[in-house]
């Protein structure tokens, strides 16, 4: 006969044997495989930002470099070509950068003509005292640069100093305007021996230098991207076959551990599990809705199964119970639930089925069980089975004790001769 449910066993069946897919669930493999997709991405991303920013910063380096060793020479060049127009004796045998105005125009040409092919924008001389004695731009001559930090280290320690600006709009030294140009600033020291009396400020064009580096980055940017694709690629197709893999052996472990090895439906503990699930729905549904769901629930017992082990064998005796349990399988809706409870028993729940739709569904269990007889070692063998059957309408009700209920109509229906559905 049933046993009847005790509340501990309810507790401990209160968790069901799968989960549904999420990718986000921890303890699914596809989370695994989701983690590993976000990190290839996010490390393409910052591989790619990394390498593109590195080499950016290399290759804008060496346009400095280039531009400062260009501006080097071509200053040097123009001291020595122009010394005797830059610098001025004083009386006490040192010298001094000073420019008379009479020598500007003569300057500039010479300037236009000599610097204009080396992209040279603009060029400034300055004394020791930071004024500016000479410029391609005459309206700036006389002006004294006193905020001007780097050329304050370039006069105060002889440094070299280049930098790179980005510049909406420029003349050239013929006059034209140039927009969006990119310009390499550099300061030069100016010396008499060791001294130094002043400094060079000179603007080279390096618009095309860029230029080249952007195409030349962006070349090595999309290289490298797909580099990295076909590698995280290539990991990502055996690592989705292993998270397969071992997602169908989770799979075929939970369904082992849900499912009744001999009949092939549920088992015990996973069929409480789904009736705690179904009384907790049962309750949120009562709680958005004033209409009343039910429960309902069958106990199955077939009549005299010792006698059919003991006349045709054991093995004979579970082609039996896997025959009762097609059979009563067959007679359910697709969301109604069944599983073994005992060695010859059965527990069906009927979500959303009161107690009359419960007995019809008992009555037709019962035909179904009856009227065609089973085989056992090739021989037909009669069988018939004790129903019970118990309905809950309150989300309140004692799971166990509706069970009880049902387990109580099956006592009733073996007492009153077997073969028949009962109900308290």
């Amino acid at each position: 006969m049933g046993e009847i449910l005790k509340e501990p066993a309810m507790r401990e069946a209160a968790s069901p044997g799968g989960k549904p897919f999420s990718f986000l669930d921890r303890e699914s493999p596809y989370y695994l495989l989701h983690l590993f997709s976000v990190l290839s991405v996010a490390s393409v991303a910052v591989i790619l930002l990394v390498v593109g920013y590195g080499v950016y910063r290399i290759y804008s380096r060496g346009v400095i470099e280039d531009a400062e060793q260009d501006a080097t020479a071509i200053g040097r060049a123009i001291f020595e070509q122009e010394r005797n127009v830059f610098l001025r004796r004083q009386p006490d045998g040192t010298q001094r950068i000073a420019i008379n105005r009479g020598d500007f125009a003569g300057l500039d040409e010479r300037m236009r003509k000599y610097l204009h092919p080396f992209g040279i924008y603009k060029i400034k001389v300055f004394s020791a005292d930071k004024t500016i004695v000479y410029s391609t731009d005459h309206s700036i001559i006389g002006q004294v640069d006193s905020g001007n930090a780097n050329l304050e280290r370039v006069l105060r320690y002889g440094e070299v100093i280049s930098k790179l600006e980005d510049k909406s709009q420029v003349w050239d030294l013929a006059g034209e305007q140039h927009y969006d140009v990119d310009l390499v600033e550099s300061y030069l020291p100016v010396k008499a021996g060791d001294r130094i009396i002043g400094a060079y400020e000179l603007y080279v064009d390096v618009t095309r230098a860029r230029q080249q580096i952007a195409r030349a980055l962006a070349l090595s940017v999309a290289v490298l991207a797909v580099v990295l694709v076909v590698v995280f690629a290539s990991l990502f197709v055996p690592m989705r076959q292993g998270t397969l893999r071992l997602k169908q052996a989770q799979d075929e472990l939970r369904a082992l551990a849900a499912t009744d090895m001999l009949t092939g439906i549920f088992n015990r503990r996973y069929l409480l599990a789904r009736i705690q699930e179904e009384f907790s729905r049962m309750a949120r549904g009562q709680s958005r809705q004033p209409l009343r769901h039910s429960l309902g629930f069958i106990m199955v017992d077939i009549d005299h199964f010792k006698r059919v082990n003991d006349s045709y064998g054991h093995l004979a005796g579970d082609e039996i119970l896997r025959e009762v349990s097609a059979r009563l399988k067959r007679n359910l809706r697709v969301y109604d639930v069944i599983g073994r409870y005992g060695g010859e028993e059965f527990l069906v729940m009927l979500p959303n089925a009161g107690f009359e739709e419960a007995k019809e569904v008992a009555e037709r269990m019962h035909r179904a069980i009856r009227d065609k007889p089973f085989s056992a070692a090739g021989t037909p063998v009669s069988v018939t089975a004790s129903l019970g059957v118990a309905c809950s309408t309150d989300a309140d009700d004692d799971i166990y004790a509706v069970i009880r209920r049902a387990d109580e109509g099956l006592y009733k229906a073996k007492n009153a001769g077997r073969d028949r559905v009962g109900w308290v």
